[in-house]
């Protein structure tokens, strides 16, 4: 069972409500999103462009600005290297549209996941040295490779670094690559204001700052969009300066008129996106196309779509692109049931840390796996597939567990290791798998209480409290994402007064809710986990057998989304969790 957590305020809703002319209700929300001042508040109830901070308070930012600026000009030929995810497309993107727009020279290449791995390689600037690059930009990698940085200084080309990652030490001490220009926010002593921009994010700033210098505004509608895209797929928090990139980028996204790119135009064709795009349709449905390129081909082809310069060819590659992802789907399914039958045969109690050996499952899907099984057993998760020398893995965790800092304890066991608290990825032999297993168990120091998944919600309110005001003052906290969830509310004791399933697999429960004497009408989409399972385990599966037969009056408590049901334009609550 999940353990229910609320927000505490110690505002003054009623001066909050009085000064937007918003519920007291929704005043509480904002203040229990961190918003303190109303500085703050403003921004995120009015995420305007003019808001967004000066690209110069970056270090390094105006530097590499003017050595792009320096090789533009001459038509010298920049390579532009990026990363197989949909940030590192983006980012790529950003760049080679932007430099071009600019007019200056500028090719790509994006490193293939499964033949050359993650970021830039010293055999990548061989190749830009042999194409006669002068200039070689990184997008959304590169903080880490020192030794493609030297590479470049030995060929005598000029090397500007952008990141967002962390930057990686030895002894506490920051280890930085040695090139003519350094741009991540995350670098020490930089003063940027927001250090949480994704790698697209990074880049766009820097053009932002060289379009501004030439006064020229075309950069927000031909690159924004896709800085908007990156920030959502890369799962950075969605405040401050991300919120304003993704607000806009949206409305940028839902302007067919505005939006000029034809590649990206076909896909959302492709995918019946026509009006009011949303950020969950850019990490759930653009994003996953995007990505599965790279997983199960080669992300190039993302590039190919966006530089389509015709709606045939762009036709075609978003055609191709949606198919990846149906594949993709298809192998994800089958992998993640064959991990559930696995982790059905360990003991979790005993074993917290699930470690799991798929041999047939795809490389590329073994993160997704992961996280979805970590998601429903609420333990750390590692997935193994069978790679061309021994296993390689991926690893996604929960608060409390820090993933890279366990597999340093064992990386003795390991051919190579990477990542941050949440997700990593890792290679052995598969002669140590069964140690791999035992030694992560052994050393993990999770307590009982911290496998027990914690649900937040924003406060406790009745039913008939939520009106309709309150519900479209609630999606003013759009664009929802990391570290921006929509707003949920408890309440306890709601009777069930009727229960009608629904749906090809009858996995819908529509409800008849009384609270407070009245009768409201609620949807659960997940109802044979979330009110089935808390009536079985509250009353037993006979009562929910009656329930579903129309023998109702069951108390429960629920958390709930409140929202306008479209048909009928009347308030429906969507149940996220019982008990």
């Amino acid at each position: 069972m999940k353990r229910w957590v609320s927000k505490r305020c110690g505002a003054d809703i009623k001066k909050i409500a009085a000064r937007y002319n918003i519920t007291e209700i929704f005043a509480e929300v904002l203040v229990k999103r961190g918003l303190y001042t109303w500085e703050a508040m403003d921004k995120y109830l009015f995420p305007d462009l003019e808001l967004m901070y000066k690209p110069e308070l970056m270090k390094g930012l105006v530097n590499a600005a003017g050595l792009l600026t320096e090789a533009i000009k001459p038509g010298t030929k920049i390579k532009v290297i990026g990363d197989y995810d949909v940030d590192g497309i983006m980012s790529t993107y950003i760049l080679v549209k932007g430099i071009s727009m600019l007019g200056g020279n500028a090719s790509y290449r994006i490193p293939h996941r499964v033949k050359d791995g993650y970021g830039i390689r010293d055999y990548m600037v061989d190749e830009a040295y042999s194409e006669g690059a002068g200039v070689i930009i990184t997008c959304d990698n590169g903080i880490s490779a020192t030794d493609a940085a030297l590479r470049a200084k030995e060929l005598g080309i000029t090397y500007i670094l952008t990141d967002h990652h962390e930057v990686p030490s030895e002894n506490n001490i920051p280890v930085i690559p040695v090139a003519d220009a350094v741009v991540n926010p995350k670098q020490p002593e930089c003063s940027y204001p927001f250090k949480q921009l994704c790698g697209a994010g990074v880049v766009y700033k820097i053009l932002s700052y060289i379009f501004e210098r030439e006064n020229n505004k075309s950069y927000i509608e031909e690159l924004l969009p896709f800085a908007a895209i990156a920030t959502v797929c890369d799962v950075v928090p969605l405040s401050d300066e991300n919120r304003i990139i993704v607000s806009q980028g949206l409305k940028m996204l839902s302007d067919r008129s505005i939006l000029k790119n034809k590649g990206l135009t076909t896909l959302l064709n492709e995918l019946q996106l026509d009006k009011n795009i949303r950020a969950s349709d850019l990490g759930f449905r653009i994003g996953p196309c995007i990505n599965a390129a790279g997983r199960l081909s080669d992300a190039a082809k993302g590039m190919k779509l966006l530089l389509s310069d015709n709606m045939e060819d762009a036709t075609i590659y978003a055609q191709e692109l949606v198919n990846f992802n149906e594949e993709r789907k298809d192998l994800t399914a089958k992998a993640e049931a064959d991990a559930d039958i696995q982790v059905k045969d360990f003991d979790i109690e005993k074993d917290p840390v699930l470690v799991i050996y798929l041999e047939n499952c795809h490389e590329s899907v073994a993160g997704i796996v992961a996280g979805r099984i970590r998601e429903k057993y609420y333990r750390p998760v590692y997935i193994l597939t069978k790679a061309e020398n021994g296993l390689k893995g991926s690893g996604r965790s929960i608060p409390g567990y820090h993933m890279q800092s366990e597999l340093v304890k064992c990386q003795d066991l390991l051919t190579e290791f990477g990542g941050h608290a949440m997700a990593a990825g890792f290679s052995l032999p598969k002669e140590n798998l069964g140690k791999f297993r035992t030694t992560l168990n052994k050393q993990c120091c999770l307590k009982p209480d911290e496998l027990i998944e914690k649900v937040i919600f924003d406060k406790e309110a009745g039913l008939a409290d939520i009106s309709k005001e309150l519900v479209t003052q609630l999606k003013w906290l759009e664009p929802f994402g990391e570290a921006n969830e929509r707003a949920v509310f408890a309440k306890r004791g709601v009777i069930i007064k009727a229960v009608y399933m629904c749906g090809r697999e009858k996995q819908i429960a529509r409800l008849k809710l009384e609270d407070n004497g009245k009768v409201f009408d609620a949807v659960d989409f997940n109802a044979k986990n979330c009110t089935g399972s808390a009536v079985i385990n509250r009353y037993g599966k006979d009562i929910w057998e009656a329930m579903k037969n129309g023998i109702c009056g069951q108390e429960i408590d629920i958390l709930y989304v409140p929202g306008i049901n479209e048909m009928y334009g009347n308030i429906q609550f969507k149940i996220l969790d019982c008990r």
